[in-house]
């Protein structure tokens, strides 16, 4: 490459864009050249497949901040700074939310003291190839080991490329915490109270809720009667609950429509077996069955939980054991926005059973999660990119 095609790059990937919109050319020395249109902005969000969760907050942000403007890329980190082994990370990682649940916590527990990012020199390098080849203004991390790099690669480089985090459960994990992050858009005010305590700066903190697809806040859709929507993520059905659907399943006024996402397995063992009951594979309408349903069965994951208020559908939580899953649950239960089993000996069927014929009590868990959604900051990174009027020289 030319001392010219370097000094492009440099010129472009450290320039800024002030709130009209315009890039702010500058040159090795830091001297501010006149301001020059520019026709699109670059936004890089990075993740990680650890199940589906934070996959699907870079899509909803995607889809949210993505124009005629803004391209935004997502990118998979592990596919980056692990390429050769990202595919027995991720074995790993379902096997043990699968089989294994005690280690995982235990990990979980582990990486709340642990901050380190290892082999930094030698990232550096591959991330330096991630920003130029998709000529980044902005990243978005919504994964933990995403924000400990580019915060080590932003202190190595001296730069000052802003990188915001979406955290993407209610509790925290320090894990999540770095010195580069420049705003934080978290779940609640529960969620910014503990990274307060943590000595995170209030002005860091931005409560937007986890970041949904748009068709879950749009129309909305009328409740259908004794309608339950029964779904357990990405790694399939929520466990122990063969029993209950079958119990469920003897009540003719009960419809129930299990979501069983990319699981055949359970598509297949399900599908036909009851007349009161819909079984549908993986779907991006996840939205038009849960907005309808008037109860939610559903292991507690971040992006569920805020479908769920979105939807307006009170949610239903059996034995949460992951370690993030059991402080989503406390949110549901502290707030009132659905229910928690979480003694396995409970008579499930009736207390579901007895829970739909309380509409006054569902009435009220709708009206809570009403009131979350209205308590939620309107506010995106690109907001908090005009408002601090970047100039990156």
């Amino acid at each position: 490459m030319s001392l010219i095609s370097h000094f492009n790059v440099l010129v472009y990937r450290q320039g800024g864009i002030d709130n009209m919109g315009k890039l702010a050319i500058c040159v090795p020395d830091g001297t501010k050249c006149p301001k020059q249109k520019r026709p699109q902005w670059d936004i890089l969000i990075l993740t990680a497949k650890y199940g589906m969760g934070h996959y699907t907050t870079s899509m909803s942000l995607k889809q949210e901040l993505e124009n005629e403007n803004i391209n935004v890329k997502i990118v998979d980190f592990f596919e980056i700074i692990f390429p050769k082994i990202k595919t027995i990370i991720y074995n790993m990682f379902n096997l043990l939310v699968d089989k294994c649940s005690t280690i995982y916590n235990f990990f979980y527990k582990f990486s709340t003291n642990n901050n380190m990012a290892p082999f930094k020199k030698i990232m550096k390098k591959r991330i330096d190839k991630l920003i130029e080849k998709n000529n980044a203004d902005i990243i978005i991390s919504t994964f933990p080991v995403c924000s400990k790099y580019i915060s080590a690669y932003k202190k190595m480089n001296n730069t000052n490329i802003k990188l915001y985090t979406y955290i993407t459960d209610v509790e925290v994990n320090k894990e999540w915490l770095t010195d580069e992050t420049d705003a934080y858009f978290v779940a609640s005010v529960e969620t910014k109270n503990q990274m307060l305590n943590y000595g995170v700066p209030d002005d860091k903190i931005k409560v937007v809720g986890i970041p949904v697809r748009k068709e879950f806040k749009e129309k909305i859709y009328a409740k259908s009667e004794n309608e339950i929507v029964i779904m357990g993520g990405g790694l399939g059905l929520i466990p122990n609950m063969e029993k209950t659907i079958s119990e469920l399943m003897k009540n003719e006024n009960i419809h129930i429509t299990l979501l069983t996402g990319k699981n055949q397995k359970l598509f297949e063992k399900y599908n036909n077996q009851y007349s009161n009951m819909t079984v549908v594979g993986y779907t991006n309408e996840v939205y038009k069955y849960m907005k309808k349903a008037e109860l939610i069965i559903t292991k507690p994951g971040g992006i569920t939980l805020f479908e769920a208020i979105y939807s307006k559908t009170p949610i239903y939580v059996l034995y949460p054991f992951l370690s993030q899953e059991i402080g989503n649950a406390k949110f549901i239960e502290n707030n009132e926005i659905g229910k928690v089993v979480w003694n396995k000996k409970e008579d499930v069927t009736q207390d579901i059973l007895e829970l739909l014929e309380n509409q006054t009590e569902l009435k009220k868990m709708r009206e809570n999660m009403q009131g979350i959604k209205s308590n939620l900051e309107k506010l995106t990174v690109l907001d908090m990119y005009r408002k601090t009027s970047v100039e990156r020289c």
